[in-house]
């Protein structure tokens, strides 16, 4: 038997809003905070979200209204960490 997959939104804070970020995201890669950055963040759709929502403090954002958050993984910080060096003279 297969399960489904999560549901992925973008979501921001509603203006002035500051939205901790639960616990459960804190113990994974998807922690990018104490709170919900203002530019938004991709995240799985769960009852804490969902709740987020129904007390407005977050509003869902269309997919083409927005362009991914991504974390840099080590290898492009490495590419960049090669960049630099060989623009630095000798």
């Amino acid at each position: 038997m297969m399960g489904t997959q999560p549901e992925i939104v973008f979501i921001k804070p509603k203006h002035g809003r500051k939205v901790p970020i639960p616990q459960y995201m804190h113990d994974t890669q998807e922690y990018f905070g104490k709170y919900l950055p203002e530019e938004g963040l991709y995240v799985q759709k769960t009852l804490f979200w969902i709740r987020r929502k129904q007390d407005d403090d977050i509003e869902e954002v269309s997919q083409s209204d927005n362009p991914p958050i991504v974390q840099e993984t080590t290898d492009s910080a490495r590419t960049k960490f090669k960049k630099a060096k060989e623009e630095t003279p000798e």
